[in-house]
């Protein structure tokens, strides 16, 4: 089923100037606000994504908020949305914040960069990302899921309820670290090192400076900036160390011995990394360093945020985790971590975790700016106006995805019934266009393996099925109060 949408098909006309606008901010619908601070005091810190939506099914696909005096057009129709992605870098931007705040902390890297720099760093990053590249490391993925499910393992010996978010993120603070520099931080097995609470500092600083509506931290030095400036320098001198050495060893040192056969990690592909088109263009050590902390931070929060959703639709959907263990067994028979081969096999599986994409996306709404005047449907947008798109209310639709509320993993395999429309087009929790999550298949196969593993190993139940879990918004989507308890099953 592909729904047809007229409006996209005016933005599309209209951004070739085709037409004219009907529309300006002015003439939109959006939430009442208070004189010079606009909607601002309705956007709580850690819940706005939620502020957001809630708007939106008050006022519809196309709206307008207030942050102080600057208007926001806001946009949830499905077509319109994509298109607004699909029109970057060239005529929306990420929000100058992100960037801004990027650069003061010397890390402009593939996610906050943007413009000729943007292009050359994916031109050049985006292979090391490639599913094939990913398979690469399957070894390592699969050696940390085994400490991840000896950690689990205990608890269930111990009959103790876990915080899962917390042991998912030390497991891709793990993973992360060994493909992308090749160092194994084994937080699961000795807790935290130096590394890793250094960014979380950095990763709290950051969302910190992002949010905020003004830059204080120029002006005014708190406790908790001066902290993060001290991890910041922490973490880039231990990464340019690492790029160092890895230049050395790529280059088998002074005489040209022990050279490597191939790049082993990602962090020796973006080193060797070059332009096809340009042989000299290759990335900067202050481009290797960004990109790297790029991959620990997002690598940390949004893998280990979906996977924990995935525990908490398991514990909560007793009939999803029969029919997913069932498979789980077949497909992997006496194993119980997947191979590469089995990973691919596991097809429900697949479709718990899009399903949970769906509707726990770790990125349910995205900060843009316009580059210069355009349009977006039938709206005037200027130059340098902010717009944000909701890219999870696009899979929350009736008309893109049939009973949109409910968690039914089976709208996503083959043979669905014909009552329950499905438009995969309008799952964007990974973005859309030209800048799509680079990430995607490293987090996809993190997925497959460890939710094999937990189905193969354990009976997955919530610790408290009174105790609400909630959405915090941190610098991704996250559950809050979210503990499991695993029971091992009798093949394990």
């Amino acid at each position: 089923m592909k729904p047809t949408c007229p409006a996209h098909d005016e933005a599309t006309r209209r951004s070739a100037g085709a037409a004219r606008p009907r529309r300006t901010f002015a003439d939109l619908p959006g939430p009442r606000g208070l004189p010079v601070i606009g909607n601002l005091h309705e956007l709580h810190a850690d819940r706005w994504h939620l502020e957001f939506e809630r708007w939106w099914r008050a006022f519809g696909d196309v709206f307008v908020v207030r942050m102080g005096r600057q208007p926001i057009l806001v946009v949830a129709e499905g077509e319109l949305v994509r298109d607004v992605l699909q029109r970057r870098p060239a005529v929306f931007r990420r929000t100058r914040a992100i960037e801004d705040v990027s650069r003061e902390a010397d890390m402009v890297g593939l996610f906050s960069a943007d413009g000729e720099a943007w292009r050359k760093q994916r031109q050049l990053i985006n292979p090391t990302l490639h599913a094939r590249h990913v398979e690469g490391f399957f070894p390592s993925i699969c050696e940390i899921t085994g400490r991840l499910r000896d950690l689990w393992s205990r608890a269930a010996d111990e009959r103790a309820a876990r915080d899962v978010l917390g042991d998912l993120m030390r497991y891709s603070v793990d993973v992360t670290s060994t493909i992308a520099f090749g160092r194994d931080l084994n937080t699961l097995r000795g807790g935290p090192d130096a590394l890793q609470e250094h960014l979380q500092r950095v990763f709290l600083g950051l969302n910190r400076r992002i949010l905020a509506p003004l830059p204080y931290w120029r002006y005014l030095g708190l406790p908790a900036d001066r902290a993060y400036d001290r991890a910041l320098l922490a973490v880039k001198r231990l990464i340019l160390e690492l790029v160092a050495a890895a230049r050395r060893e790529l280059e088998g040192g002074a005489g040209g011995v022990d050279r490597p056969a191939r790049p082993r990690t990602l962090l020796d592909l973006m080193i060797v990394a070059r332009d096809g088109e340009n042989p000299r263009a290759h990335l900067s050590d202050a481009e290797v360093y960004a990109n790297v902390l790029t991959m620990l931070l997002a690598g940390e929060d949004t893998t280990a945020n979906t996977l924990a959703w995935i525990l908490y639709y398991l514990g909560s959907r007793p009939d999803v985790q029969a029919r997913a263990r069932e498979e789980a067994d077949r497909v992997l028979g006496g194993g119980l971590i997947p191979t590469l081969e089995q990973s691919k096999r596991l097809e429900y599986t697949g479709a718990v975790t899009q399903e949970t994409l769906r509707l726990r996306s770790a990125a349910p709404l995205l900060y843009l700016e316009a580059n210069h005047d355009t349009v977006v449907g039938d709206v005037a947008v200027p130059a340098g106006a902010g717009v944000v798109v909701l890219t999870r209310a696009t899979g929350r639709k009736p008309e893109y995805f049939g009973d949109p509320e409910s968690f039914r993993p089976e709208r996503w395999l083959g043979g669905a019934p014909p009552t329950l429309p499905h438009e995969p087009r309008m799952a964007l929790a990974f973005g859309s266009g030209p800048r799509v999550c680079p990430g995607r298949s490293l987090a996809l196969l993190e997925c497959a393996v460890t939710v094999g593993m937990v189905l193969r190993s354990f009976t997955v139940q919530l610790a408290d099925h009174t105790a609400p879990v909630r959405e915090r918004m941190a610098f991704a989507m996250q559950p809050e109060g979210l503990r499991i308890r695993f029971t091992k099953r009798a093949c394990a």
